[in-house]
């Protein structure tokens, strides 16, 4: 089995790495140019949570380079707003029926995927990463990966990856029901805007009350969309709940430990788009998700609006993280929603 991994960033390049070093056969398919020059030329620097590794994996810039195999396992783990021209690309480039699982944000790639392959495979993400440099990806969170079969169920394939991830240091489980795991880490997501409009590590926010109360309410409001549309979510076994998040996150608390050393700092998704100056950023899968299912089932969306307008125009203006503090961001909400929102109720869907 080869896993030939489409995108070797942040996501991709720590499973590919992790895989890797367990022995397996790891191909890195990625677009910039710089960074497979760099892999190719030195290793994959993987460095993190589980110490550093230098990797020898080979990596191309596109599929029509891969020689594609009866026995490859693609993974998907590009932004979700290139998944459609990933899935085109990977389509013309091999007649072979291969399973393609979707590690990835956001809650339409399995759909996107599902309408070129046969085979599509979720896999929730629930680690920290980020790629600051070219030829160097850094493991910054612990957290698991959960694998199901699209939409529902667990194929024998599934399994079998399943399998080979823990033979990583990388937690994973299986679940039947994975539409319902990635729904809960777009909830988790939401506030991955509001680390890039603030240019706060998760350990900076976590520390300071001011931000704590805002993401609590950014959290409620997507709980209360997701209930109104009536869409199960469901957290990682043993993880918080994002019920569990709120509470903390409203609750006194002793002060965080933040870290000083940069490589030790979890910088969500969107920071990182922010910081590269791409000119895009993949808050439409996470708070545009919120603001068409308010729209549709009438539960307002002031929070995930905000956040998706905002950070929309950093990221045209190619502007870097940290434009906005959180004092700065509740003056451009609605009046009546200058302070606090009531909590969401303990129940779940």
């Amino acid at each position: 089995m080869r896993f030939v991994m489409i995108g070797a960033g942040a996501i991709g390049g720590v499973v590919g790495g992790q895989l890797a070093k367990a022995g397996f056969d790891v191909l890195f398919v990625d677009k910039l140019r710089e960074h497979v020059d760099a892999i190719n030329r030195d290793g994959l620097r993987l460095k993190g949570v589980h110490g550093p590794h230098t990797l020898r994996v080979p990596a191309v810039t596109g599929v029509g380079a891969v020689a594609f195999r009866p026995d490859d396992v693609v993974v998907l783990s590009v932004k979700s707003f290139h998944t459609d021209q990933a899935c085109r690309e990977l389509r013309g480039s091999t007649p072979l029926d291969l399973p393609v699982l979707c590690a990835q944000n956001g809650v339409r790639n399995e759909e996107t995927a599902a309408r070129y392959f046969r085979e599509v495979d979720g896999v929730m993400v629930l680690i920290g990463a980020k790629r600051m440099v070219s030829g160097e990806v850094v493991h910054t969170a612990k957290g698991p990966l959960g694998i199901g079969t699209y939409p529902s169920g667990l194929s024998p394939a599934a399994r079998q990856v399943a399998d080979a991830l823990a033979k990583t240091d990388l937690p994973v489980y299986t679940t039947e029901r994975i539409a319902a795991h990635k729904w809960h880490k777009m909830l988790v997501n939401l506030n991955n805007a509001t680390f890039g409009l603030t240019g706060l590590s998760g350990d900076e926010a976590r520390a300071d009350p001011e931000v704590r109360a805002w993401m609590a309410d950014v959290y409620e409001e997507g709980v209360r969309v997701v209930r109104a549309a009536g869409i199960p979510y469901e957290g990682a076994p043993g993880a918080a709940a994002i019920e569990d998040r709120i509470r903390e996150l409203r609750s006194p608390s002793a002060p965080a430990v933040v870290s000083v050393e940069e490589e030790a700092k979890h910088r969500p998704s969107l920071w990182q788009d922010l910081y590269h100056r791409t000119g895009e950023v993949e808050a439409d899968s996470f708070n545009g998700e919120i603001v068409r299912l308010g729209g549709q089932h009438g539960v307002p969306t002031p929070y995930s609006s905000l956040l998706l307008g905002l950070i929309g125009e950093l990221a045209a203006r190619r502007a870097g993280p940290g434009s906005y503090t959180i004092g700065a961001l509740r003056t451009r909400l609605p009046d009546s929603l200058g302070g606090d929102v009531d909590e969401v109720d303990r129940g779940r869907p």
